[in-house]
């Protein structure tokens, strides 16, 4: 064992071989892992698929491995995706897929990087592989999903894994969690949805905040409407108190009103039940008309004689709102893209900072009778501290008590940023006599579970108020 031979003997022993390929699984799981918990979603730690791609490659067929390594690879990545952006349709993922260069370069760089590691490890794996018996690994295989079903047995959740917790997803098919994320999404958008067949979208079962809120006449003739990205209910009240004391304590703010809807889904699915009153099975852009989707809010307001604005700090291709929002009523459309001026893009999304645009909505509202529609940008998750101006850890710690994530709180200071930001804006004489309405898209999305207990998952938050 000393000598040189005996080492590089020991070195090509089929056991040794078998434990490094073990190790780079491993290690192949562990960083789809860790880009699962900086994007806050579910995944097995290890993968089916990717151990069926080492097979194939070390079996001989090389050409029909790396080919099931790259479908191993996409299916992480569409796990992901509709995962975080709760996409309801496999063929979205095709859509976001077409946004991968107006993602920011950090974002592109690291996927570079997972791309660069996955082959690179892969390639090991599959060659230590040579050699080793295949008995071994169909009982390496196999054992790993008897592992899998003890886990799942107590929950029930083998066939059902998104509602297992993570530490209970060691081995499975990431083909089959994604068609369990798909369902499980569609399910809650039809669970909100008037019952209809084959419909692409269903009015809305419960009332919207603009439905409660402006009614079927406004009655004032500027009114600003924004959609808080992830702004979600907490069940303690305490914590939506401490996002919008700003509005509280201000003497511009009149007749506060605080309550909250049904909702869950997409922020585009959001953005529809608020619009629209609808709620869609699938998410089809390009074909939307206004006889598929309905008379909307921002064109019956049109109609009134209201210049209708629309407002979104990241670019318009994203969910293709480019193309659907004039669809829907809008004639004066404002994203990254055109906006009036250059600064500093937040370190989350590709886009400006919702703080950034307060006096683009100042100027906006600068009409005798204009609907402005904001969609914020910034407080989805990863929830970047950096995108805070003024980070507060004694506010959490007021807010969620000692054990609390960084993440949670991260999440609270964008929030009490976002109301101090328009508290502010309220100060402003040319508002005067504004409504305002704010309402949530869906649930925050955490990393860990007891952050996501925090909050109710099919309820959002609304308010309601007048400038004065």
């Amino acid at each position: 064992m000393g000598s040189p031979s005996a080492r590089a003997q020991y070195a090509q022993a089929p056991s040794v071989r078998g434990l490094l390929a073990l190790a780079a699984y491993l290690l192949l799981g562990l960083l789809f892992q860790w880009i699962s918990l900086h994007f806050g979603f579910k995944r097995y730690l290890l993968n089916a698929e990717m151990l069926i791609a080492m097979l194939l490659f070390m079996a001989g067929w090389q050409g029909l491995g790396v080919l099931a390594f790259l479908v191993a690879v996409c299916l992480e990545l569409t796990l992901g995706a509709t995962s975080v952006f709760r996409l309801i349709d496999i063929a979205q993922v095709g859509d976001m897929a077409g946004y991968l260069l107006e993602a920011k370069g950090t974002y592109l760089v690291m996927l570079a990087a997972l791309a660069v590691i996955a082959a690179a490890g892969f390639w090991a794996a599959a060659g230590s592989l040579k050699g080793v018996r295949w008995r071994w690994l169909w009982l390496f295989a196999s054992g790993l999903l008897l592992i899998q079903w003890q886990l799942s047995f107590a929950g029930a959740t083998f066939f059902s894994p998104p509602f297992a917790e993570r530490d209970r997803l060691l081995f499975g098919s990431s083909a089959h969690f994604v068609h369990q994320v798909l369902e499980e999404n569609r399910r809650r958008h039809v669970h909100i949805g008037a019952d209809a067949e084959d419909a692409e979208y269903l009015p809305v079962a419960h009332p919207s905040a603009a439905s409660l809120m402006l009614g079927e006449q406004s009655r004032s003739p500027r009114i600003l409407f924004i959609i808080a990205e992830s702004w979600g209910k907490p069940h303690q009240p305490v914590v939506l108190e401490q996002q919008i004391s700003a509005l509280r304590s201000s003497a511009h703010v009149h007749d506060l009103q605080v309550g909250s809807i049904n909702a869950v889904g997409t922020t585009a699915a959001g953005e529809l039940r608020e619009l629209c009153g609808r709620i869609p099975t699938r998410l089809n852009f390009q074909r939307m008309t206004p006889e598929v989707v309905g008379e909307c809010l921002p064109a019956k307001l049109a109609k009134q004689g209201y210049r209708t604005v629309a407002l979104h700090a990241a670019f318009g291709a994203m969910y293709r709102r480019v193309d659907w929002y004039p669809v829907i009523g809008f004639d004066d459309l404002v994203f990254r893209e055109n906006l009036p001026f250059e600064g500093t893009q937040c370190y989350s999304f590709p886009g400006y900072c919702d703080r950034h645009l307060l006096d683009v909505v100042r100027k906006k509202l600068d009409h005798e009778k204009v609907f402005l529609y904001w969609l914020s940008l910034n407080s989805h998750i990863p929830y970047d501290r950096r995108d805070v101006a003024n980070y507060r850890d004694a506010m959490c710690r007021s807010a969620f008590g000692d054990a609390h994530s960084d993440q949670l709180c991260r999440y609270q200071n964008l929030h009490v940023q976002f109301f101090e930001g328009l508290a502010k804006l309220a100060e402003a004489e040319s508002l005067k006599g504004v409504e305002v309405v704010v309402v949530g898209d869906h649930a925050p999305i955490f990393n860990d579970s007891a952050s996501r207990a925090r909050f109710e998952q099919e309820q959002v938050p609304m308010l309601h108020f007048t400038v004065q």
